[in-house]
């Protein structure tokens, strides 16, 4: 994360806490042989399934359609530099699982990988899991704590939706990717962390450096390398070795599900907001409706229904501000998955103000 000739004056046994164990409900885990969990609107959904069978879900380079087979031939070119990667993507899409590769087939494969999903996180929490603290550097910090960083060292740390990282943080983060020093809260020595960086975004974060919510500065030092993963409607033809390998997993242990003609041809048609992931929820819905070992059209619900393929009403049809605040809202939630959290912070709006304007509205988040 710092200058390869300063690697051999940094002092790894100063950051270097073998021995410490994270369990956090925003990074899952840790050693480039782990697995990703998956929760609510979080993780990956080619990692979401723990099962054996899953394991060649891993492959975020599933399919045979061209943009998979670009993203696939870049993929392996970038995966042994040491410059830190921006990955961009729709929400559910699979960045995670290709980060994931990119350590596992990096120099970096016999070290840690971390990821930290940034979305949501307050300024003190966020800089408390990237850089630790010493004991008493705040009221409930009855211990030193390490941060990310220092347990990433000579391995890889995934941010996830790094366009979220609050503006006050930014800069320290800067500092680290360029010099690779950075301070513990409540310490005054620097300390030292050499990790490779992969971030990952939803966002559009040149949109976000002209309106001022992300600095350009740190935006031009993660932007080296970018790839980009392309959505699951702009691979369709990638959709019936997706699901055969998604049901795979989901399935049976004992038995092999199909899925008819039919009904692949409706997952064809459909316009996959929610990527792989939705995809994911979709099957293992349908194996739970289904009867047999074969999964029809009917099995397949695709709800809520989906507010694109419903056009918003043109200005022409005079809606009152009530009704635009609460389709924007509905528009917001439904690219969120859900997540309150997520959308209160797209809003701009604290979460308690926006389940105030949920219960108003009458809308559920549960169903997204």
């Amino acid at each position: 994360m710092y200058p390869s000739s300063d690697r051999e004056s940094a002092n790894p046994s100063a950051i270097h806490p073998d021995t410490e164990h994270f369990t956090h409900r925003h990074f899952v885990h840790r050693g480039g042989t782990s697995r990703a969990g998956f929760g609510k609107g979080d993780g990956d959904p080619l990692q979401a399934a723990d099962c054996d069978r899953g394991a060649e879900l891993l492959d975020p380079f599933l399919g045979t359609s061209r943009v998979i087979q670009r993203l696939r031939d870049f993929s392996y070119k970038v995966a042994l530099s040491e410059s830190p990667v921006l990955l961009l993507g729709e929400t559910g899409s699979g960045k995670g699982v290709l980060a994931n590769w990119l350590h596992a087939n990096g120099s970096r494969r016999r070290e840690e990988f971390l990821d930290l999903n940034c979305a949501g996180l307050d300024r003190e929490f966020l800089e408390t899991e990237l850089f630790g603290h010493e004991k008493g550097a705040f009221t409930s910090a009855v211990a030193a704590k390490p941060g990310l960083l220092e347990i990433a060292n000579h391995g890889t740390l995934f941010l996830d939706e790094i366009g979220d990282v609050d503006l006050q943080v930014q800069p320290k983060l800067l500092k680290v990717l360029e010099t690779g020093r950075f301070r513990r809260l409540g310490e005054v020595r620097d300390r030292f962390a050499d990790a490779r960086l992969i971030s990952a975004t939803h966002r559009d974060l040149t949109r976000d450096v002209c309106e001022g919510r992300f600095r350009p500065d740190l935006f031009y030092r993660i932007n080296i390398i970018v790839l980009e993963v392309p959505s699951l409607r702009s691979r369709c033809e990638d959709i019936p070795l997706l699901v055969k390998k998604l049901l795979r997993c989901l399935g049976p242990q004992d038995e092999d599900v199909e899925v008819d003609c039919s009904a692949i041809e409706a997952l064809r048609r459909y316009s996959w907001p929610g990527n792989i992931r939705e995809l994911r929820n979709v099957l293992q819905r349908a194996l739970l409706l289904s009867e047999g070992k074969v999964i029809t059209e009917r099995e397949l619900h695709f709800f809520p229904a989906r507010f694109e393929e419903t056009p918003m009403p043109s200005p022409a049809t005079e809606l009152t501000l009530r009704e635009m605040e609460k389709a924007h809202i509905i528009t917001v939630l439904a690219q969120e998955s859900g997540s309150v959290q997520r959308t209160a912070r797209r809003l701009g709006i604290p979460r308690s103000s926006l389940y105030n304007k949920l219960n108003r509205f009458g809308i559920c988040s549960g169903k997204f």
